[in-house]
Order: C-alpha cells, then structure tokens, then sequence
C-alpha cells in the first residue's frame, strides 16, 4: 500500500504503467477531480459550511485582528496603543500585523464572509498539502488520504480566524524542506529557511517552532558522525543564526524580541491563557492525537524488528513535539505536521506481511490461518491501492481547487449567496451567546454611558470591532499587558479581596458583564444600578452612581 521512499522530490512511477489516452479522454481526465483535490474542496467547504461563524471562535481574537488590520489599512501600522483605554498612546508592538492585514482585506471584501473564507482557504490548503508531502514522502493515494483525514481534527483545533493558522502553512512546508536537506544535502536548500523566517515573523511567532526544528537537526548532526556526511553542522549552525537573525526583520526591528521575552516569562500567561496550558484528554479530538502517538510507535516498532533503521532526526523531532505537544495545548495541531511524514518513511517495510516466513510457518494453525487471511484482504487493499496510484496519474490537474477559490470569492463577493438566490448559504456571524451581539447593537444605537467602562478579557476583542468608539478596558490580546494589570483584572474579575478599591483606581464608571459573572452581583451589592442590556440573559450593564463614584475616589487618594 505504501512505495519505497526515495530521497528525489516526488515519488517513481513505475514506467509505461499509465494508460495511452486520446486528447478527448485527457480533457475528461483532467477534469475530474484527484483524491487531493476532493481533499482540498472538502476542507473548505464542508468546514466553512458547516461551522460558519464559529471560525469567528469564542475569544474574542478575532475581532481585535480584524480592527487592527482595518486600522492598518487605512492609517498605517499603529506604533502606540489604539484600543485599551488605560494604555492609550504608549508604545506597542502588532508582531502579528501582516496576518491582520490579510483578515481585514477579507473583511473588506466580504465582511465577516470574508474572514472565515480566509481562515477556510489556510486549512484547506494545509491539508491538501500534508497530503501532497505524504505522497512525495513515498505514500500511495489510499494511505496518504487516511492519514491525512487523521490528522484534520487535530489541525481542526487551531480552526479559527486567527494569526495561528498561517503558521500551519509555515510550519508543515519547514519540516518538508529539513527533511529534504537532511536526505540530498543540497545546500541552496538551507537559504529558504532565513527568507522563510522573514516573513514568519511578520504573520505568527510561530517561528519559534522552526527554530526549534532546525536546533533539533543541529544536535542529531553533531551527535551523530554518520549524519554529518549529508547534513553540515557548520551550515545548519549557520542557517539557524541566519534564520534567528531574520526575524529583527520586521517593523519593530530589536524591540519584536524585547517584547516577546517580556510575554514569556510574564507568569500568569502561561496561567490563565488556554493554550499555554496542558491538553485537556477528555476532548475526542484529542484521543486521536493519543491514537496517532501510538500508531507512530507501534510503526516504529514493527519497521525495527523487520531490520528498517529508524531516521535518528524523526525520533528526536517526533519525541521534542510529542512532549511539546503534552506540556501545551497550542502545539498539538502542529503534530500531525511536523510528524506524519516521518510515520510515512517506516510504512513499507512495518507493514509487509509473509505468511510464508519460517517464524510464521512455526507459529500455531490458528495464527498462520488468521495471517493468511490478513494476508489476503493486505494484499486486495494493495491492488486498490495500485489502482488508485493509476488513476492519480490521470486525473486532476488543479481544476477543482481553482473553481472552489472561485466559488469562495464568489460567495464572499455576493453577501454569501449563490447566484440567483436570496438566501445565503454562508452567514458567518458573531455568536450572540459567546459575545453580547445584541447589548453591543443598543449601545451603538443609544450612546456609551460616560466615563472608563470595565469589559470581561473574552469580550474586549469583539467589543474592539463592534464598538469602535469604545476604549476597551482589556481585550484577549495577552502579549500587550504587564504583570501587575492582569493580576488587577483577575483580582477584579473574581471579585477578590481589594477588586473595589482597583475599580475605582482605574476610575471605572460602568460595565458591561455577563449576566451571571460574580463582578455583576457584587457591583448591584455595592449600589451600582444594574439592568440587562439584551433580551437573551447575555450581558448586563452595571452604572457606578455618581455619589458613589466621587466617595470611591477620595477613598482611594486617602490610601494613596
């Protein structure tokens, strides 16, 4: 089911194994679509059909990256903070500001349509492109589309409008391109790492991840002399100092990196941010991440007991990732990327299978009966595979996925209607349960209320695009606050000892909550006026009284 794998850039084809075809019957051919672009079409429809505004997610990030982006377009890259009314004017670093331009062009064109038809392009085009990488890593058609299928719902996971997603692109194709150096030794390979990483860092501190995979490289070729006839140390060193040095390339020069360290080692990220935080197991699409461990080292083990040396870079990324992968959420939907690959390499001699074997012919009847049988039924699922690795040859030239995109724009163009329909069929929207849709539309109809207004961390994002009118009192964008002002939100939002006296430091006149957020109940105790903002039990504004406003602040200057 599997073809040896070869160190060129595309799998062999057997010689003379393709059908002579008339020009009529390659038209034909060429029109109907490949195992690939069934892929490709699937992702991105059945996804951006089926999910519709849950690409929009629950956090919130997406609407910061849309206003930033929009802001971006219209007035250039901002150099001081836009949206967080306690930070105004200060000097801030968008390290993800390119991914946000392209987010707000698709807003342009198509509204909130537009930004999930964006997030759909990205996954449909990683998929296909694991699959493309399977196949060149020597997979035939039917085991590359099942692996591939395995791998979607943990890609699945990172399935929202955000700046994460361009990293699955970058991240999948890095891997592809160390593991090509590492196999020819080609040196003009190495450069696309450095121009690769320029533009990285621009989308996603995703980059890290690659660095990572190239300092991985680095020790296995200084560990292992075998290695060093193919893959230099010297130029992988190189290329990782060149790859490290590439990202100062963007509009903030040296302060990127000044900012990234102070968001790493800000502790309470790592805390309170989901995706910093362990996998949580109970989840399906996490037990297929379990089950693609297992099916790696059960490969792995099969392979070295038939005599197949397993590649020491594969065991060495595989083990750095699935470790990765435990310590934090955010690197699960990379696995499948960065490893399925190397699972590809170990197929053809695990899964061999001959009953005629002399540990085979010694084992009892009922096992050599039942590896006959399996035998058999491998062997039809090999001439099926052939069968399908033919028709591969023959059909599909890109036709599918071009018509698809054009589809897409189409409907993005068209408010999500098909041509001659009133009715969309793609209405990605906000979800009216997860953000307060409906309390946002009646404050934009009847004014803000007066003053600093007080937000929960999962609305700010959503409130930076619905109410641009409103300064945010935080939003989900993490990376952008110092220690001691989160800790005064979780101490506000939790309603710990001390979170009256934060409120009226900050100078907090209303808010607007959950309706059934501790901060709401504590504030209508304390003498705020609080009302529901929207029919559907979402969000609830609280109004500080004026005399209670002024009694708060002379309080606070007392303590000062």
């Amino acid at each position: 089911m599997s073809q040896p794998t070869v160190a060129t850039d595309a799998p062999a084809s057997p010689a003379g194994d393709t059908p002579q075809l008339t020009r009529a019957e390659r038209i034909v051919a060429w029109l109907l679509p490949s195992l690939g672009d069934v892929i490709f079409v699937c992702a991105l429809f059945v996804g951006l059909l089926g999910l519709q505004g849950r690409i929009l997610g629950v956090d919130g990030d997406v609407g910061w990256n849309i206003a930033l982006g929009t802001l971006t377009l219209h007035h250039g890259l901002p150099r001081t903070e836009p949206f967080l009314s306690g930070m105004l004017g200060q000097p801030s670093v968008q390290w993800e500001w390119l991914s946000q331009v392209v987010y707000a062009l698709g807003f342009a064109i198509g509204g909130l349509n537009g930004v999930a038809a964006v997030a759909s392009l990205l996954i449909a085009a990683t998929l296909l492109s694991l699959y493309s990488i399977l196949r060149r890593h020597g997979a035939s058609p039917l085991p590359a589309v099942a692996l591939t299928l395995l791998g979607a719902p943990l890609v699945a996971m990172a399935w929202t409008a955000r700046a994460q997603v361009f990293s699955l692109l970058f991240t999948l194709w890095w891997a592809e391109w160390l593991y090509r150096y590492w196999r020819t030794g080609q040196r003009w390979r190495l450069w696309l790492f450095p121009l690769a990483t320029a533009l990285w860092a621009n989308f996603h501190a995703g980059w890290l991840g690659g660095i990572a995979l190239l300092g991985v490289a680095l020790v296995v070729a200084w560990l292992l002399p075998p290695a060093r006839r193919v893959a230099s140390p010297l130029w992988l060193g190189l290329t990782l100092v060149g790859s490290v040095v590439a990202t100062v390339l963007t509009p903030w020069g040296f302060n990127y990196w000044r900012h990234l360290i102070t968001f790493t080692f800000n502790p309470l990220i790592a805390r309170y941010t989901q995706e910093y935080q362990s996998p949580d197991f109970h989840l399906a699409a996490l037990w297929a991440y379990l089950a693609l461990i297992g099916l790696l080292v059960a490969v792995w083990l099969l392979a070295t007991r038939r005599g197949r040396r397993i590649e020491p870079l594969g065991l060495a990324i595989c083990a750095v990732w699935t470790t990765l992968g435990f310590l934090y959420v955010r690197f699960v939907p990379l696995w499948p990327l960065v490893c399925l690959p190397w699972l590809v390499d170990a197929l053809p001699s695990a899964l061999s299978l001959d009953a005629s074997a002399p540990a085979a012919q010694s084992a009892p009847d009922w096992r050599r009966a039942g590896l006959r049988r399996l035998q058999a039924l491998w062997g039809r699922l090999g001439a099926a595979s052939q069968r399908a690795e033919r028709i591969e040859r023959l059909v599909g030239r890109g036709v599918w996925p071009l018509l698809a995109v054009a589809l897409l724009a189409g409907l993005a163009l068209n408010s999500g209607r098909l041509p001659g329909q009133a009715r969309p069929i793609l209405h990605a929207e906000w979800d009216a349960h997860a953000f307060p849709v409906a309390a946002a539309q009646r404050l934009r109809a009847t004014g803000l209320p007066a003053g600093r207004g007080y937000n929960p961390y999962e609305w700010g994002g959503y409130l930076d695009e619905a109410l641009p009118e409103y300064h945010v009192f935080i939003d989900s964008r993490s990376d952008v606050y110092s220690q001691r002002f989160l800790a005064d939100y979780i101490t506000i939002t939790d309603v710990a000892p001390g979170w009256d006296k934060l409120l009226a430091r900050y100078d907090v006149r209303w808010a607007l909550l959950q309706t059934d957020a501790p901060l709401k109940q504590a504030l209508a105790l304390d003498g705020w006026r609080c009302q529901a903002e929207d029919n559907q039990g979402v969000a609830t504004l609280c109004v500080r009284p004026a005399a209670s406003a002024d009694a708060r602040a002379t309080l606070v200057r007392s303590d000062a």
